[in-house]
């Protein structure tokens, strides 16, 4: 799997990938959160993270769109948000999420 770009603008319209490739943007938020969200080819988002302010760690998230394409017989089941402790982690966890997702959505 090729390592996704990190873009650190916002603005999506601007952001050249190769075809199906997922797209990451990194931004703070106006409260000083870090964040890092993941779009597929058709620029919807797939997954991310958020670091809250003055915290160590890292809240990671799949979006409903993921969530909703799971066959599950519990719904609650899926947690609202993962807690990693380090930034690596979470590019890990992001890469592969992206991974799966782009690789299910070309079949």
């Amino acid at each position: 799997m090729t390592a996704m770009p990190n873009v650190e603008d916002a603005n999506l319209a601007a952001v050249s990938t190769p075809t199906g490739a997922p797209t990451v943007v990194s931004t703070v938020d106006e409260d000083g959160r870090r964040r890092i969200s993941v779009f597929g080819p058709d620029r919807a988002e797939i997954c991310g993270a958020f670091q809250p302010v003055d915290r160590p760690y890292w809240l990671m998230y799949v979006t409903t769109r993921i969530v909703d394409g799971v066959d599950r017989s519990q719904p609650n089941r899926i947690p609202r948000r993962i807690p990693l402790p380090t930034l690596r982690d979470v590019y890990q966890w992001l890469e592969l999420i992206a991974g799966l997702y782009t690789r299910a959505a070309s079949q």
